[in-house]
């Protein structure tokens, strides 16, 4: 600026150094008549020079080219912008079962220990089934034993019916073998309920991985008795699913209204991004902090752990094909955010009415079409129908300042 001042006041001072010798040489141009018999001094008056229309154009371009006010310029162009916002999170595991005993019996072997990798299915402890086995075979011995003695029973009861019908015994005689048969029945579907209860503990007795991951905890050494029934019991093992992630996302109460189902997002861990999808929300805020859990699910290609603080920028809004330009063109005036089109050598203050920012990128809703000439540096030194000198930055082309820009 100060070297723009300079070089204004040099051009005025030219300016003046001109108009003052026109002066000097109309003055001396004036006809005096020097013979006069009378010798009286003339009376012919001194007129000001008459400027041409040429001088008066030449006077005008020489005072709009002193104030001339030299800007950079961008045209508004139609493009895609998103609103994005910057929150908390946590990662979590998708599954992490905590693995207690559905049997009471003691431990007898561990085949794992925290930080191993494990596959579904695999065994990773027994217990003691030795009181299982014993309970499966009493239940096979009695089934065993029931079953004749039941078909016996049958047989007495169809022969006992037989002589009812021929009034041979009393009717006692046969109710008396009726109520053994089904006797005998019942204590047979109990045994065979035993020997399911002897196969599901035994079942039991082997601690098996129900999903694939790694140990993140084993709560009991062999020797140790477990109890499903015992509150203070503790977990054998808890294993975590590393490879399906997701992340706790926590949002403000002010943008609880704007975070939906679908939202996309990219989860950020020191310099490591990863790209995750809004699946869930709470329905509720939490009471003390009143924000919004949010849980994205991502595939964990990094190698996250669980546990681990991030933070996710997420997309709140994403407008297509709307007129798109620089903020720093954005001009407070009393009207209001104006922005200043370039035409025909001068400035034109445009209000705009503006929508979501991204970056140093700002939407405009109204105001602007495509293509517009606009003042980008040196606007906030522009008023309406100021002259303008457009300067090029490197790589542009050279524009005169007063070309028609349209």
């Amino acid at each position: 600026m100060i070297k723009i001042i300079r070089e204004s006041r040099i051009s005025q001072t030219l300016f003046l150094l001109v108009l003052a010798l026109n002066t000097s040489s109309a003055f001396a141009e004036s006809p005096v008549d020097n013979n006069s018999v009378d010798n009286k001094p003339s009376t012919t008056k001194l007129q000001p020079v008459s400027r041409n229309d040429s001088d008066k154009v030449s006077t005008e371009r020489m005072k709009q080219d002193i104030y001339r006010v030299p800007v950079t310029v961008v045209r508004a162009s139609p493009g895609t912008i998103e609103q994005h916002t910057g929150v908390q999170g946590v990662i979590e595991a998708l599954n992490e079962p905590q693995l207690k005993t559905k049997v009471s019996a003691e431990v007898k072997k561990i085949y794992v220990d925290e930080g191993d990798v494990v596959k579904q299915g695999q065994v990773l402890a027994l217990l003691d089934d030795e009181g299982f086995r014993l309970n499966k075979e009493a239940a096979e011995t009695q089934i065993k034993s029931l079953k004749p003695l039941l078909q016996n029973q049958l047989l007495t009861l169809k022969r006992d019916q037989t002589l009812v019908s021929k009034k041979m015994i009393p009717e006692s005689k046969l109710d008396a073998s009726l109520a053994l048969v089904k006797q005998t029945r019942a204590q047979l579907e109990h045994a065979k309920v035993l020997l399911k209860k002897a196969n599901y503990q035994l079942t039991h007795t082997r601690i098996i991985a129900p999903i694939s991951g790694i140990v993140q905890q084993r709560s009991v050494s062999p020797g140790d008795y477990v109890n499903p029934m015992s509150p203070s019991s503790p977990p054998l093992f808890q294993v975590v699913d590393t490879r399906h992630l997701r992340a706790r996302l926590y949002f403000p109460e002010t943008l609880a209204e704007s975070i939906k189902t679908g939202m996309k997002v990219t989860l950020k861990r020191d310099d490591q991004t990863l790209p995750a999808v809004i699946k869930r929300t709470r329905p509720m805020l939490e009471a003390q902090n009143r924000a919004l859990h949010a849980l994205a699910d991502f595939d964990n290609v990094k190698d996250w752990k669980p546990g681990e603080t991030i933070t996710a920028d997420v997309v709140l809004k994403r407008h297509k094909n709307t007129i798109i330009i620089p903020e720093l063109a954005l001009i407070q005036r009393p009207a209001g955010l104006v922005v200043y089109v370039l035409k025909d050598g001068m400035a034109k203050e445009v209000v705009v009415e503006t929508g979501i920012r991204q970056g140093d990128k700002i939407e405009i809703l109204s105001g602007l079409k495509e293509g517009d000439l606009i003042a980008l540096d040196g606007a906030a030194y522009l008023s309406n129908q100021i002259p303008v000198e457009i300067q090029h930055k490197a790589g542009q082309e050279n524009t005169q300042s007063g070309e028609n820009s349209q």
